[in-house]
């Protein structure tokens, strides 16, 4: 899986869609981290995600705000991201520019209309 900067990861995601447009599905995944995933994350890492410092610090705190891990797969190509809480609202825009734009490879679900059974 690659670990891909927030700007990165919307082009990569745009170029996953591009691509699924003749074959294949994309699956997006969004998740909070909590302080344990977030020490996970740094013994892996050997370095806090932005902002994910003060987290660990002030994990008794009420306030706390946890960054958010995302992820998408296309066929056996998987790409992640971590967005700082700060950075969430300027994510959450491109990632729905994203979606409105390959929006119309999306197909109608085939309902058939069901008889419905008289009881007597």
């Amino acid at each position: 899986m690659k670990e891909l900067d927030p700007l990165a990861f919307t082009v990569e995601l745009g170029q996953f869609y591009e691509k699924s447009k003749t074959a294949g599905n994309v699956s997006v995944t969004m998740k909070r981290m909590t302080a344990n995933r977030l020490i996970k994350t740094s013994k892996v890492k050997k370095e806090m995600p932005k902002g994910g410092s003060a987290v660990v610090a002030n994990a008794e705190a009420e306030d706390v705000q946890y960054p958010c891990l995302v992820r998408a797969v296309y066929k056996k190509n998987k790409i992640s991201t971590i967005i700082a809480p700060d950075d969430f609202d300027r994510f959450q825009n491109a990632y729905s520019t994203i979606i409105r734009a390959y929006m119309d490879t999306l197909k109608k679900k085939d309902r058939s209309k069901k008889v419905k059974k008289v009881s007597k």
